[in-house]
């Protein structure tokens, strides 16, 4: 078949190790970007904390809507 067409109908369904792998993959990049979120955090001194969590400038809210948070 060309192109890679196996002649199956309807939605290929994934096994169980496979499914298992996904979860594991999807929760290591949420422990990645918790982990930059944490570093972040730490670096700030408290007066920075303020102005970038309570009191965002224009631009760190464009930075934080690009980087999805």
């Amino acid at each position: 078949m060309p192109f890679g067409y196996g002649g199956r109908k309807g939605p290929r369904t994934l096994s169980q190790e496979q499914l298992i792998n996904n979860e594991t993959v999807v929760q290591d990049k949420v422990d990645q970007v918790v982990a930059k979120q944490d570093a972040r955090y730490n670096s700030m001194t408290e007066e920075e904390r303020e102005k970038y969590y309570m009191h965002p400038s224009l631009m760190t809210k464009i930075k934080k809507a690009l980087r999805g948070q």
